[in-house]
């Protein structure tokens, strides 16, 4: 235990030497909270549809969906990039065809809504809780700044002073707990105190209870300091760490859902899916704004739970393989 206190004092010292670093990450996560609940407390439309027609036919708008009309069909690289979540085009002879990354739920609801937009209803969107996709938003942002707040760890390892901690009567794994700790306070803390800033002080909407959106934080950044440490203790230096960290965050985390679902009948993508973290705390997410008991979503919970405490003892043994002879 004395380890562990030793550790995480230092750590704290040595911040000192990354006031940069410290600012940016301030900076970033205040920047990265304030524009997910912007952009989605701002408007409850549930999707932008691009409407290709010879004869400039235009659905009726609605609550919930913005329609756009368009002379020729948009290329896909505006569905993936977000400007519109589908394409619906008619052929000039009664047929359409509709084209999305989305779901099958929501590629469903706009054939429902073309058949008969008099009798649609908002009901039938079943787009994403506002809570949901706040998280969305935020969990990428989360898992890549758990990356970069490994820092002390990675320079102790850079710089061979970890070494010296092996050449030491002291405990490994207090060792990492306590640099994990640190990584994990510092995800932690300032994203909640900002919720907290917008919830109580700007009287902000964010979809769940403050005790529901802490613990949920609270599991993310757990599952973004493990996995950062694995990827330190994996790899040989922490620059590369990082690079290599951040893009299969990025990556994932997309796939995941992050910003729009990514499911178009693919069998093989669908699966890759389904096992990514990322995946399953949106899944988890959902469920818990809509209320759902915990019956409902626990599985999710332990799936994270289950990959956090491999990350972390698969870096402790991998430390441990590397210095302690």
């Amino acid at each position: 235990m004395r380890v562990f206190t030793a550790v995480l004092l230092n750590n704290l010292r040595r911040l000192s030497e990354h006031k940069t670093r410290i600012i940016m990450f301030f900076v970033l996560t205040v920047g990265a909270v304030a524009a997910a609940v912007f952009f989605n407390t701002q408007s409850d439309i549930a999707g932008h549809i691009a409407v290709v027609s010879e004869s400039n036919m235009v659905i009726p708008h609605t609550q919930y969906l913005n329609m756009t009309a368009l002379e020729k069909e948009p290329p896909m690289s505006e569905l993936a990039a977000g400007k519109y979540d589908a394409v619906i085009i008619f052929d000039g002879q009664g047929g359409y065809e509709i084209q999305t990354i989305k779901n099958d739920d929501f590629k469903n609801m706009l054939y429902a809504l073309v058949r008969d937009p008099a009798s649609f209803q908002a009901g039938e969107i079943g787009s994403r809780e506002k809570g949901t996709n706040i998280f969305g938003f935020l969990m990428m942002f989360v898992l890549m700044q758990g990356i970069s707040m490994t820092f002390v760890f990675a320079e102790d390892k850079d710089k061979k002073q970890i070494r010296r901690v092996a050449a030491s009567p002291v405990s490994f794994s207090w060792y990492l707990c306590a640099h994990s700790l640190f990584a994990y306070l510092f995800l932690l803390v300032p994203t909640m105190a900002i919720i907290l800033v917008v919830r109580y002080v700007f009287g902000i909407d964010i979809g769940f209870s403050t005790v529901e959106f802490f613990a949920l934080t609270a599991i993310l950044s757990a599952l973004g300091t493990s996995f950062a440490l694995f990827l330190v203790s994996m790899i040989k230096t922490g620059d590369s760490a990082n690079m290599v960290g951040s893009a299969v965050v990025v990556l994932t985390s997309v796939l995941a859902g992050s910003f729009y679902s990514f499911d178009r009948g693919n069998k093989i993508l669908e699966t890759v899916i389904k096992i990514l973290p990322q995946k399953a705390f949106l899944s988890m997410a959902e469920l818990v704004e809509q209320g759902k008991s915990t019956s409902n979503w626990y599985h999710y919970g332990l799936y994270i739970a289950i990959l956090t405490l491999f990350f972390f003892v698969t870096a402790v043994v991998k430390v441990r393989k590397d210095y302690v002879k």
